[in-house]
């Protein structure tokens, strides 16, 4: 059986961006002098979490630190994250998405039925809910927007808490690029974004990860 392995975040993301999936902005950086000025670049608050592909779960390690709104804050959360790794570690500064709504997706290669586009609603309630839908790939744009009318709360695409109605012809875009990459690349096992936030309507690939095989 082929051996499996992991993209780092960053390079995942980098991949799907390569195919116009918006994705958060990120910067690699090795200290807290580099974090700090990546933060200032990208624009406060910042996300910032352990990277590389060995990290695929970092929320179980305590990886990531959120709500970062100044220079002491990332300073003191480079010094925490290097309590749990080695120094060397290579971390992730990513801007922070606020969003009322939160999604999933991605795409499965599975022995029996080929590629698999999954789509469905995000956060806590995730496992509890499960609110997902599929489609076998390749699929058509339209097949794709039908997905939008099988989940249980479609009500979520509308206007939320002030955040304008979902863009569901860029959301759509976006899934069908998710399915463009995995078809494209016959050495991609699955691709897995959560969450997809909406930023201003639009979908932003917040954390990524894409196992391929070797």
């Amino acid at each position: 059986m082929p051996k499996r392995y992991s993209l780092s975040e960053f390079e995942s993301k980098e991949l799907l961006r390569s195919y116009g999936i918006k994705i958060t902005k990120d910067a690699i950086v090795n200290s807290a002098d580099e974090a700090i000025e990546q933060s200032e670049i990208i624009g406060y608050p910042v996300v910032l979490k352990i990277s590389g592909a060995e990290f695929s779960h970092k929320t179980e390690l305590n990886g990531v630190k959120l709500n970062l709104g100044n220079e002491t804050s990332v300073r003191d959360a480079v010094a925490d994250l290097y309590k749990s790794v080695d120094g060397q570690t290579p971390l992730l500064i990513s801007e922070q998405v606020k969003s009322s709504r939160e999604f999933i997706a991605g795409v499965t290669r599975n022995d029996e039925y080929g590629l698999v586009l999954a789509f469905g609603a995000g956060g806590i309630f995730t496992e509890i809910i499960k609110d997902v839908v599929f489609r076998l790939l390749p699929a058509s744009r339209e097949e794709i927007r039908s997905m939008f009318d099988e989940l249980l709360h479609k009500e979520i695409f509308g206007e939320v808490r002030g955040e304008p109605e979902v863009n569901l012809e860029k959301l759509a875009k976006t899934l069908a690029a998710l399915g463009e990459c995995a078809m494209d690349r016959e050495d991609i096992l699955s691709i897995d974004v959560n969450p997809l936030l909406i930023k201003d309507g639009v979908p932003v690939a917040v954390d990524a990860l894409v196992v391929l095989y070797e």
